[in-house]
């Protein structure tokens, strides 16, 4: 019961993040940095030992859902990014074993980098998606990435606050 009850506390706050994000996007954020503030939770709910797979995965889509509904993209594309994102964070954390802040900002980072990506990828089939330049679009992923792995730490944080079963593993 307990993990249902975090999960929904979970995907609450990433609504709220969600239309925090939305409202205040051209106040708080310059274009190329803006963050995506669901994939750290997502992040750090695959690297929680104590989190089941198919719980992760439930959440994410959740997750991915809430963000499509919210940005006004066609449905599919963050929910697929955000579960695709789930089992990667959570292949790395099954197959690393250190933990800490630095691997929380270095994770995020670098899947943001690649989720990032997947969704340009999408997007540029869909009818009326974007077409980036080349160096628009690196310029766009790294800076949104270097943004979220600034951010990553404290959802991460939130998500151990929230979720007891997905506290750090000892070192």
């Amino acid at each position: 019961m307990q993990g249902i009850r975090s999960t929904i506390i979970i995907v609450l706050i990433a609504f709220a993040m969600l239309l925090i994000q939305s409202a205040f996007a051209r106040v708080l954020s310059p274009y190329p940095f803006s963050p995506y503030l669901g994939l750290p939770l997502v992040f750090a709910l695959g690297t929680a030992p104590g989190v089941r797979l198919v719980r992760g995965a439930a959440t994410s889509f959740a997750l991915g859902y809430l963000y499509d509904l919210s940005t006004g993209n066609p449905l599919g594309i963050h929910t697929l990014a955000f579960v695709v994102g789930y089992l990667a964070s959570w292949l790395v954390g099954y197959l690393m074993s250190f933990r800490g802040v630095l691997f929380e900002m270095g994770l995020s980072f670098g899947l943001t980098i690649l989720i990032g990506g997947l969704i340009e990828i999408i997007r540029s089939f869909v009818p009326g998606g974007m077409a980036w330049g080349g160096g628009a679009l690196a310029i766009a992923l790294f800076a949104s990435a270097f943004v979220t792995a600034l951010v990553s730490p404290l959802l991460f944080v939130l998500v151990r606050w929230v979720d007891p079963e997905s506290a750090r593993a000892p070192t």
